[in-house]
């Protein structure tokens, strides 16, 4: 997701967080029913305004913090929207994060999202995506980070889910959403990894033949 470094807003207490409370109870039980392959975890004590998709031991884990999942600005749809994302990085096929290569990158989980996540919750769950309320909802957690930023380019083509105003864009046009067979952005930052520890080695070589002469 986009919301690393941002404050979180909570709902409140009382009747509020109550509300926010059974909202994320049934969210999470209709995912857990529609994607029952994979462990759904809330951690309600972190201030994080974030989800998170990763692999632990032999499971595949989706986690949702607080931060986001008790955000004033967040709807109900905008909390599905996270949810399928994180879920897309799982079970989509095509790029892959430059981190993991059992992960997909950002775009195929977004592209996930459109093509067969949003159908298969409602399938098993009835519970529909509005894409329209969820990018209202997300698009104010967005405004001040994305003010004044452009598309940041890097490697061979951009990536278009980097960047939350061509993301948001998409997600609403969805017929726009470019077939990218293989994530550039992850294969161009796993060169720059690679690239990076040549030079780390390097000059850790370096410097012991140095310190024999």
């Amino acid at each position: 997701m986009l919301f690393a470094n941002m404050t979180g807003e909570p709902v409140g207490k009382g009747s509020a967080r109550a509300r926010r409370d059974a909202l994320l109870c049934d969210i999470l039980a209709d995912f857990r029913r529609a994607f029952s392959d994979l462990l759904f975890e809330l951690d309600e004590g972190s201030a994080t305004v974030n989800a998170q998709a990763f692999i632990r031991g032999n499971d595949r884990v989706v986690r949702i913090y607080g931060g986001l999942a008790y955000h004033a600005a967040m709807n109900a749809d905008g909390l599905v929207f996270a949810l399928l994302h994180e879920v897309g990085h799982h079970l989509s096929k095509g790029g892959r994060l430059a981190a993991n290569s059992e992960l997909g990158c950002e775009c195929a989980a977004d592209r996930w999202i459109l093509a067969k996540g949003a159908a298969r919750l409602r399938k098993q769950t009835g519970r529909t995506l509005s894409i329209e309320r969820a990018v209202s909802s997300i698009e104010q957690l967005t405004a001040l980070a994305a003010c004044g930023l452009r598309a940041r380019k890097r490697g061979p083509s951009v990536c278009w889910a980097d960047h939350w105003p061509r993301r948001k864009h998409v997600l609403v046009r969805p017929e726009a959403a470019p077939a990218i067979p293989r994530c550039y952005l992850s294969r161009f930052l796993r060169l720059n990894q690679i690239a990076q520890r040549e030079t780390t080695n390097g000059c850790a070589t370096s410097r012991r033949q140095r310190s024999r002469r």
